[in-house]
Formats: structure tokens, sequence, C-alpha cells
């Protein structure tokens, strides 16, 4: 298990990551043929380990202004941020608050959470936009991300990340979350783990079952290894994967949502946002354009309408084209 004051392992080489690919390639499909009970134990460690990438400089400079948080998750500690309205926060940067030192009244809080291989600071963009809003900005690494512990992680663990950082500050107004970070959300709201009063996902996903054949594929993993993989990891998580279905669960919420998604994203379709959109009661869609998987969260008219849909009243927010 890692410290989730270990600084994050570098990424390898794109010379040396491909020829690791390459190989992993090779050996999987070899062992799906002739050794398929090593090739599921193999390929479930691939799908279930995250790349952990090193904080850029922006992203430090906001944890610099932030006072940090330790949080005891199952998994191990998460690593979490806190940012107050009025900067008092910023003063006792990197030192980890207590248990139950949290203020009695809290201000109004927002937690963001990023996705697959993300860093919670990857969402900065909307830090400064919500503390001006009024708004107490909380962001976690979710597990095997970041500085959090761990080796690996899943929907389900990001999901229980929430519910240990949201319990540990004391309740959120509102969520946004990016990617896997957005199914993540949903889970813990349909379980009853997190409540809200707002939440925006950001091109979430919603078909496991199809991004799993797709991995297998990339890997060279017979059909056999891959549902083989998938009925392991039901059984450890819980939950089939019809059940993590983000339109499925998406209809189980009734918290206001928005759901942003590009046209362009080529990680994450855009039908996958339409789905949770047309699945969650109420729920409104914000379309973008040429803004990818990733060029989405810095995006200034995007942050705005999350903020402006953080303030909203009621149940609506126009949505329109015009506004899009």
């Amino acid at each position: 298990m890692t410290s989730s004051r270990e600084a994050p392992r570098a990424p390898q080489p794109a010379g040396t990551a491909a020829l690791i690919f390459a190989a992993q390639r090779v050996g999987l499909g070899i062992a799906s043929r002739i050794a398929p009970g090593i090739a599921r134990r193999w390929v479930t460690h691939l799908f279930c380990t995250p790349p952990r990438h090193p904080h850029p400089p922006l992203e430090k400079e906001w944890i610099a202004r932030s006072r940090s948080l330790a949080v005891e998750g199952p998994n191990g500690r998460i690593a979490a941020w806190r940012w107050a309205p009025d900067g008092t926060m910023g003063e006792a940067a990197g030192v980890a608050i207590a248990a139950g030192a949290d203020d009695a009244a809290p201000p109004r809080r927002v937690l963001l959470m990023h996705g697959w291989g993300g860093r919670g600071t990857q969402l900065h963009a909307f830090i400064q936009p919500l503390l001006d809003a009024g708004y107490e900005v909380v962001a976690l690494d979710g597990p095997a991300h970041g500085f959090s512990d761990s080796r690996y992680a899943s929907m389900l663990h990001f999901a229980r990340a929430i519910r240990a950082v949201v319990d540990r500050v004391g309740g959120v107004h509102g969520v946004i979350a990016h990617s896997l970070g957005g199914a993540a959300t949903s889970l813990a709201l349909a379980q009853g783990w997190v409540r809200a009063e707002r939440v925006v996902t950001i091109a979430a996903p919603v078909d496991f079952d199809g991004y799993s054949r797709y991995f297998a594929r990339q890997f060279n993993v017979s059909e056999a290894v891959r549902d083989a993989m998938q009925k392991h990891l039901e059984r450890r998580l819980g939950f089939t994967w019809k059940e993590l279905e983000g339109g499925r669960l998406a209809a189980q919420n009734a918290t206001p949502a928005l759901v942003v998604h590009d046209r362009g994203d080529k990680e994450v379709p855009f039908a996958a946002g339409e789905r949770i959109a047309a699945c969650w009661p109420g729920a409104l869609l914000l379309p973008t354009e040429r803004l990818g998987h990733r060029r989405i969260l810095r995006d200034p008219a995007v942050v705005a309408r999350a903020v402006e849909f953080m303030n909203a009243h009621g149940s609506a927010l126009d949505c329109s084209p015009a506004a899009a």
C-alpha cells in the first residue's frame, strides 16, 4: 500500500510503455489459450490498476493554498483538500485536520471528483469561481490516484471514497464530477451513501460491459477470459455490471443534475451523456463542441454553467442551445 504522502509514480517513457503494452498483449493472448486462470488474474490486475500521474505545477499551487485532509477510507487513506471562500483554509496548508475538528456550522460545500487516472485538482478551474460564489470547495484523489493509498481502484472504490470524504467534512451542497467520478457519484447517490442538492456530471460513462470488451480486445484477451474477469469482479464488488449501468443508476436519482458532455468526446461517446440525461429524472443536458474529454474541464463557459447550476433554485435551468 502506498502512503498518501508518497509522490505519484512517474509515468513510463512513451517508448517503454509501448514495449510493455506489446509484451502484455502477446503474453495475454498466449495465456488466454493455454492458461486462462492466469490470464484472468493478469487482465483483472491491469483492468483495476490506474495510471498515477504527478500533479502539474498549477495543481501544486492550488494544493499549497489549501488545507489538507487525510480521510480514512475503506482502502486506506484518501488525500483531500479544502478551500474556503474567505481564504482561511489556506493558512494551514499541508496540516491534516483531526477527526471531529470540522466547524459546527460550515459554509455551503461543493465536492470535486476526478475520473480514471486523474486527480482532484484536475478540476482546479472550478475552484475560484465556486469560492467567489460563496462555496467551500473540497477535492479528493480517489483510491490508487494522486496522493491517496491503494494500488487498485474501481467505480465502487470511487463511490466509497466520495462517501468517506463527504461524511468527514459534514455533507455537501453539490458535487461536480468528471468521467468515472461522475458514474461513481451517481452510484453513491443511488445507494443513499451521499446526499446533495445539485450534481454536475462531466463526460460520465454508462457502459462498463462494452468498455471491458474494448479493453479485452486491446490486450488480445479471449471473450471467455473477459467474461471470467467480469464475473470475478462482480462477486468482489457485490454489484453486477448491469446494476452499474449509467442509465439504470441515473433513473434511481432525484437530485437535480446537469449532464455535460462533448459531442466529439473520443473516450466516452456523446451517446453516454444523452442516455444519462434521458434516464435521470429532470436532468438537463449541456452539449459542448470541440472540447473533448479533458479540455472540457478548463472551458470557461462550462465552468460558468456549472457554478450557475449550483446556485439555481428548483429543478430547472435554461440549457437551450443559445445558452450552451
